[in-house]
């Protein structure tokens, strides 16, 4: 498929799309990833609603976006909550840089909000099975390093 099609497709995508961050509790319940090609975020968002996930909890954010969302929130900060923002990064194991390090190589980023616990397994399991990796539960503490399929196989020799 070509990229262009699925450029469109990733426009025409039934979640959100925007070059903001959804509204709060973002990040919290969410588990996040990341796709190197928009068919893989585009697959993934039609297994997600398949298994009943509603398109209010999908958000994709195309690597373009991601940057722009980033750079937008960074220009609305005053300095002490730029300086916050940074001790923050220190205790989450620099989970907010490893998405922007993505986005800006040109990797998109796939959240899910999950509503229950049991959806962790189902939602990471269909992430991992589109090629998204790097993916993470946040909850209002923590955030949780989710196994690709590729963490979970055995390495072949």
């Amino acid at each position: 498929m070509s990229s262009t099609k699925i450029h469109d497709i990733y426009m025409q995508l039934p979640v959100s799309s925007q070059r903001t961050f959804p509204v709060g509790p973002f990040p919290r319940n969410y588990i996040h990833g990341v796709v190197d090609d928009l068919f893989f975020a585009v697959q993934a968002v039609l297994a997600l609603r398949m298994e009943g996930i509603e398109a209010e909890d999908i958000h994709v954010m195309a690597s373009w976006d991601f940057v722009d969302a980033v750079e937008h929130k960074l220009q609305r900060q005053n300095g002490l909550s730029k300086a916050w923002q940074r001790l923050l990064t220190f205790f989450d194991e620099g989970f907010g840089d490893t998405y922007l390090q993505e986005a800006l190589q040109g990797h998109h980023i796939l959240t899910v909000r999950i509503t229950r616990h049991a959806q962790r397994e189902q939602v990471r399991t269909l992430l991992a099975s589109n090629h998204a990796y790097h993916i993470k539960y946040v909850d209002a503490w923590t955030v949780t390093d989710l196994p690709s399929q590729q963490a979970l196989s055995p390495s072949k020799k």
